[in-house]
């Protein structure tokens, strides 16, 4: 799912603002995108739990699939404030994506419409 700015939301605005609705719909594509790498996740460790493991292991699959219904829940919510959204509110973005460690996000948040900008190359993946 790839969040789209609405027709003129973003011509009237200095470059360093952004309305929220835009920024809304913008974070809901990126926790849909979320909610589909945990369903994905469910399936690969359904599979592997299907092989024998351990009760509290299932158990614990439970909360992945907790996890993808919030996150598909948040996607939604934040999509619903996009709609409805007054297009005069605008805030600066950049010190909501002061810190963020995933450079792709940072850059799809930032970026307008098309995702031109979108081609940087992704940082390391933290396993812990």
């Amino acid at each position: 799912m790839t969040a789209q700015p609405q027709a003129n939301a973003l011509t009237d605005l200095p470059e360093n603002l952004l309305p929220v609705g835009e920024l809304s719909r913008r974070l809901a594509a990126e926790l849909m995108s979320a909610a589909a790498v945990c369903r994905d996740c469910e399936h690969i460790a359904g599979d592997l739990a299907n092989g024998g493991a351990a009760l509290e292991s299932i158990t614990r699959l439970q909360a992945l699939d907790e996890l993808s219904q919030r996150l598909h829940g948040l996607s939604d919510v934040l999509q619903r404030i996009g709609q409805h959204a007054s297009g005069e509110w605008s805030l600066s973005i950049e010190p909501l994506l002061e810190g963020l460690g995933l450079a792709d996000l940072v850059v799809r948040l930032r970026a307008a419409e098309d995702g031109a900008d979108w081609d940087v190359e992704a940082g390391e993946l933290d396993f812990f």
